[in-house]
Protein backbone atom coordinates (compact mmCIF):
# COMPACT_ATOMS: atom_id res chain seq x y z
CA UNK A 1 0.00 0.00 0.00
CA UNK A 2 2.98 2.46 0.74
CA UNK A 3 4.56 1.55 -2.95
CA UNK A 4 0.86 2.69 -4.35
CA UNK A 5 0.38 5.67 -2.15
CA UNK A 6 3.86 6.85 -3.40
CA UNK A 7 2.24 6.46 -6.78
CA UNK A 8 3.13 2.97 -8.02
CA UNK A 9 0.22 1.52 -9.95
CA UNK A 10 1.22 -2.00 -10.51
CA UNK A 11 1.35 -1.85 -6.37
CA UNK A 12 -2.77 -1.34 -6.41
CA UNK A 13 -3.31 -3.92 -8.89
CA UNK A 14 -1.28 -6.47 -6.80
CA UNK A 15 -3.36 -5.59 -3.57
CA UNK A 16 -6.50 -6.17 -5.78
CA UNK A 17 -5.50 -9.48 -6.75
CA UNK A 18 -4.30 -10.33 -3.53
CA UNK A 19 -7.39 -9.33 -1.75
CA UNK A 20 -10.62 -9.40 -4.02
CA UNK A 21 -11.28 -12.86 -2.94
CA UNK A 22 -10.94 -12.95 0.81
CA UNK A 23 -13.01 -9.41 0.57
CA UNK A 24 -15.76 -10.77 -1.56
CA UNK A 25 -16.28 -14.01 0.59
CA UNK A 26 -16.20 -11.54 3.23
CA UNK A 27 -18.87 -9.29 2.28
CA UNK A 28 -20.76 -12.11 0.61
CA UNK A 29 -21.29 -14.08 4.12
CA UNK A 30 -22.23 -10.60 5.58
CA UNK A 31 -24.61 -9.65 3.41
CA UNK A 32 -25.82 -13.23 2.01
CA UNK A 33 -26.48 -11.71 -1.41
CA UNK A 34 -23.84 -12.31 -4.24
CA UNK A 35 -24.91 -9.35 -6.41
CA UNK A 36 -24.63 -6.93 -3.32
CA UNK A 37 -21.28 -8.20 -2.62
CA UNK A 38 -19.92 -7.70 -5.72
CA UNK A 39 -20.98 -4.15 -5.84
CA UNK A 40 -19.73 -4.11 -2.42
CA UNK A 41 -16.44 -5.57 -3.01
CA UNK A 42 -15.92 -2.52 -5.96
CA UNK A 43 -17.16 0.22 -3.88
CA UNK A 44 -14.30 -0.81 -0.89
CA UNK A 45 -11.67 -1.04 -3.48
CA UNK A 46 -12.68 2.17 -4.93
CA UNK A 47 -12.67 3.68 -1.48
CA UNK A 48 -9.11 2.45 -0.71
CA UNK A 49 -8.18 4.68 -4.15
CA UNK A 50 -9.93 7.34 -2.64
CA UNK A 51 -8.74 7.19 0.44
CA UNK A 52 -5.13 6.44 -0.22
CA UNK A 53 -3.58 9.51 1.14
CA UNK A 54 -4.76 8.95 4.56
CA UNK A 55 -3.65 5.45 4.56
CA UNK A 56 -1.15 5.43 7.81
CA UNK A 57 1.26 2.33 8.01
CA UNK A 58 0.34 2.03 11.91
CA UNK A 59 -2.28 -0.39 11.06
CA UNK A 60 -1.57 -3.13 8.68
CA UNK A 61 -3.47 -2.76 5.01
CA UNK A 62 -5.58 -6.33 5.67
CA UNK A 63 -7.21 -4.51 8.66
CA UNK A 64 -8.01 -1.45 7.38
CA UNK A 65 -9.12 -2.78 3.86
CA UNK A 66 -11.24 -4.82 6.06
CA UNK A 67 -12.52 -2.53 8.48
CA UNK A 68 -13.71 -0.38 5.52
CA UNK A 69 -15.46 -3.81 3.98
CA UNK A 70 -17.17 -4.20 7.49
CA UNK A 71 -18.32 -0.45 7.50
CA UNK A 72 -19.84 -1.08 4.22
CA UNK A 73 -22.05 -3.83 5.32
CA UNK A 74 -22.63 -2.30 8.81
CA UNK A 75 -24.19 1.04 6.85
CA UNK A 76 -26.25 -1.76 4.45
CA UNK A 77 -27.41 -3.87 7.27
CA UNK A 78 -28.34 -0.71 8.98
CA UNK A 79 -30.42 0.59 6.03
CA UNK A 80 -32.02 -2.84 5.18
CA UNK A 81 -33.45 -3.20 8.44
CA UNK A 82 -36.47 -0.76 7.17
CA UNK A 83 -37.00 -3.24 4.56
CA UNK A 84 -36.62 -6.67 5.96
CA UNK A 85 -39.50 -8.52 4.80
CA UNK A 86 -39.56 -11.36 1.75
CA UNK A 87 -41.72 -10.28 -1.26
CA UNK A 88 -44.29 -12.99 -1.93
CA UNK A 89 -43.65 -11.97 -5.71
CA UNK A 90 -40.33 -12.58 -5.93
CA UNK A 91 -38.07 -14.92 -6.84
CA UNK A 92 -36.79 -17.44 -5.02
CA UNK A 93 -33.46 -18.19 -4.61
CA UNK A 94 -31.83 -21.18 -3.92
CA UNK A 95 -27.90 -21.02 -3.57
CA UNK A 96 -25.55 -22.81 -2.29
CA UNK A 97 -22.00 -21.23 -1.61
CA UNK A 98 -20.54 -22.60 -4.74
CA UNK A 99 -23.37 -20.49 -6.60
CA UNK A 100 -24.81 -23.56 -8.19
CA UNK A 101 -28.72 -23.77 -8.08
CA UNK A 102 -30.79 -25.92 -6.50
CA UNK A 103 -32.06 -26.63 -10.19
CA UNK A 104 -28.84 -27.65 -11.52
CA UNK A 105 -27.79 -29.68 -9.12
CA UNK A 106 -31.55 -31.43 -9.40
CA UNK A 107 -30.96 -31.94 -13.27
CA UNK A 108 -27.26 -33.51 -13.07
CA UNK A 109 -27.98 -37.00 -12.76
CA UNK A 110 -23.99 -37.80 -12.07
CA UNK A 111 -24.84 -35.81 -8.37
CA UNK A 112 -25.57 -37.68 -5.32
CA UNK A 113 -28.91 -35.88 -4.88
CA UNK A 114 -29.71 -37.27 -1.61
CA UNK A 115 -26.31 -35.94 -0.39
CA UNK A 116 -26.68 -32.41 -2.27
CA UNK A 117 -29.97 -31.54 -0.94
CA UNK A 118 -28.43 -32.60 2.89
CA UNK A 119 -25.67 -30.37 2.17
CA UNK A 120 -27.74 -27.54 0.58
CA UNK A 121 -30.39 -28.09 4.13
CA UNK A 122 -27.58 -27.87 6.43
CA UNK A 123 -26.22 -24.51 4.79
CA UNK A 124 -29.73 -23.00 4.92
CA UNK A 125 -29.67 -23.75 8.68
CA UNK A 126 -26.39 -22.32 9.70
CA UNK A 127 -26.97 -19.04 7.26
CA UNK A 128 -30.29 -18.83 9.36
CA UNK A 129 -28.49 -19.60 12.62
CA UNK A 130 -25.90 -16.73 11.57
CA UNK A 131 -28.41 -14.58 10.33
CA UNK A 132 -29.97 -14.65 14.34
CA UNK A 133 -26.87 -13.23 16.12
CA UNK A 134 -26.01 -9.82 16.93
CA UNK A 135 -24.74 -7.71 14.03
CA UNK A 136 -21.49 -7.74 15.88
CA UNK A 137 -21.44 -11.16 16.61
CA UNK A 138 -21.67 -12.23 12.80
CA UNK A 139 -19.06 -10.01 12.16
CA UNK A 140 -17.03 -11.51 14.22
CA UNK A 141 -18.03 -15.24 13.39
CA UNK A 142 -17.64 -14.38 9.95
CA UNK A 143 -14.15 -13.13 10.37
CA UNK A 144 -12.44 -15.80 12.52
CA UNK A 145 -14.48 -18.69 11.19
CA UNK A 146 -14.80 -17.84 7.42
CA UNK A 147 -12.12 -15.11 6.90
CA UNK A 148 -9.18 -16.65 9.09
CA UNK A 149 -9.08 -13.44 11.15
CA UNK A 150 -6.74 -13.68 14.71
CA UNK A 151 -9.01 -12.33 17.34
CA UNK A 152 -6.07 -9.16 17.05
CA UNK A 153 -6.88 -8.47 13.58
CA UNK A 154 -10.66 -8.71 14.13
CA UNK A 155 -10.11 -6.31 17.04
CA UNK A 156 -7.87 -3.72 14.68
CA UNK A 157 -11.34 -3.99 12.25
CA UNK A 158 -13.83 -3.93 14.81
CA UNK A 159 -11.84 -0.84 16.46
CA UNK A 160 -12.42 -2.46 19.63
CA UNK A 161 -10.43 -4.34 22.27
CA UNK A 162 -9.35 -7.68 22.14
CA UNK A 163 -11.56 -9.01 25.18
CA UNK A 164 -14.70 -7.47 23.57
CA UNK A 165 -14.02 -9.76 20.52
CA UNK A 166 -13.25 -12.58 22.37
CA UNK A 167 -16.62 -11.89 24.72
CA UNK A 168 -19.09 -11.38 21.12
CA UNK A 169 -16.72 -14.69 19.69
CA UNK A 170 -17.58 -16.69 22.88
CA UNK A 171 -21.85 -15.93 22.91
CA UNK A 172 -22.18 -16.06 19.45
CA UNK A 173 -20.47 -19.62 19.35
CA UNK A 174 -22.81 -20.34 22.36
CA UNK A 175 -25.75 -19.31 20.17
CA UNK A 176 -24.49 -21.66 17.06
CA UNK A 177 -24.26 -24.44 18.94
CA UNK A 178 -27.61 -24.33 20.72
CA UNK A 179 -29.49 -23.12 17.22
CA UNK A 180 -27.59 -25.81 15.58
CA UNK A 181 -28.06 -28.71 18.08
CA UNK A 182 -32.11 -29.42 17.21
CA UNK A 183 -30.65 -29.84 13.74
CA UNK A 184 -28.01 -31.94 14.29
CA UNK A 185 -30.54 -34.57 16.55
CA UNK A 186 -32.68 -34.85 13.21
Amino acid sequence: MLAYVNGDEIAFESLYHRYEKPILNFINRMLMNSTEAETHCQETFFRVVRAKNRYESTAPFKTWIYQIALNLCRDRVRRMKHRSHLSLNGQASFQTDENVSLRDTVSDSSANIEKQMEKHEMQGFVKKALASLSQDEHFVVTMKEYQGLKLSEIAGVMNCPVGTVKSHSHRAHQKLAKILAKYMKE
